[in-house]
């Protein structure tokens, strides 16, 4: 009965990547809070962004928060990258085990301009004053096993928009499943990412003065605010595959070498639907090659990156790096420090 269970799951998770297909034409812009789309760990990212289906560190609250179900101790987590046009972009994860089934973690994410010169008409060159704009999102989430190889978990999320004196507000929610096939150690992820209510910007400078009548000198102007657009959140979903090649539980077997191959793909409400592929080779359980690509996409491709985990004691630590090519764009560099304890 189990496999039977296991294999439906199966089928079923095949036939969303083949629904995947199915939009024909691209929105993009359209939505709200677009930095809820930029990855998270310079593991995943240089694997390609493959990663819904092995989250088993702090990332997974991002990727699929059901993995968080995976950390077996306590586990604090910090990445940098540098963004395009020097735009930085920063995640922040702990995670905390409650027992053997499940735990709990905080996340957060935030994108910054710095600091930009205002310009106006009569001021083509810079007014000598400065405004910037800043996102956040901070997340709660919870994870458990079901059973013994089906774990789900979700997450609560605050997000927020801000640029000058105006901003946008709101609540999402992810939600994640992860099996553990038991066929050479394969596992499958489902992920469903940012549903929530629509965005929309407020703030003191969208106030205006209005006269309510031109022929007229006495009557007095009153201030009015303008009212902008609503927008939705940037709605996904992602179903992944990640597969051992080689290590205890892989087809074959090396010496001190462990390889993992993950593919992601990925159907968003704003745009065509992309596809990631991804490879881990690790020697020893200490030092990482990775490398991946991302397809259907403007300008990513190309990433790849290294990584390293020293043990001491009870405690570990892990370095990551990653390189992600971004076709007319300077690359991105992503640096990632965790700590279990």
């Amino acid at each position: 009965m189990k496999k039977i269970f296991t294999l439906s799951i199966i089928f079923n998770l095949i036939f969303t990547m083949g629904l995947l297909n199915g939009q024909g034409f691209s929105k993009v812009g359209t939505s709200a809070a677009q930095f809820l789309k930029i990855p998270v760990g310079a593991r995943a990212i240089s694997m390609g962004s493959s990663f819904a289906s092995i989250a088993d560190d702090a990332t997974s609250m991002y990727w699929n928060p059901s993995g968080i179900a995976n950390v077996n101790s306590f586990e604090i987590y910090a990445s940098h990258s540098q963004w395009i046009a020097e735009i930085d972009h920063n995640y922040f994860g702990l995670v905390v085990p409650i027992d053997e089934q499940s735990s709990v973690g905080i996340n957060a994410i935030t994108l910054s301009s710095g600091d930009i010169e205002r310009t106006t008409i009569s001021n083509p060159r810079g007014t000598g004053t400065f405004f910037d704009a800043t996102d956040i999102s901070v997340g709660v989430s919870y994870a458990r096993y079901l059973i013994e190889d089906i774990s789900v978990g979700l997450n609560v999320k605050y997000v927020n928009q801000r640029i000058w004196n105006t901003s946008a507000e709101t609540f999402a929610v992810d939600f994640g499943i992860l099996l553990h096939t038991g066929y050479y150690g394969m596992t499958l992820g489902l992920s469903f990412q940012n549903f929530g209510p629509e965005m929309q910007m407020s703030g003191s400078d969208l106030i205006r003065t209005f006269d309510q009548d031109l022929e007229s000198v006495s009557n007095p102007l009153v201030e009015t605010e303008l009212q902008t657009e609503k927008y939705s959140l940037p709605v996904s979903y992602r179903a992944s595959i990640a597969m051992p090649l080689v290590g205890i539980n892989a087809p074959f077997q090396i010496p001190n070498s462990d390889i993992v191959l993950a593919v992601d793909a990925i159907h968003l409400n704003e745009n065509f639907e992309n596809y990631s592929a991804g490879l881990e080779y690790g020697f020893h359980n200490t030092f990482f090659v990775r490398s991946g690509y991302r397809l259907n996409t403007d300008e990513e491709g190309l990433t790849f990156g290294a990584g390293l985990n020293l043990s001491a004691f009870n405690y570990s630590a892990k370095f990551d790096y990653a390189y992600s090519e971004f076709g007319l764009f300077d690359a991105v560099h992503t640096f990632s420090v965790g700590l279990k304890l």
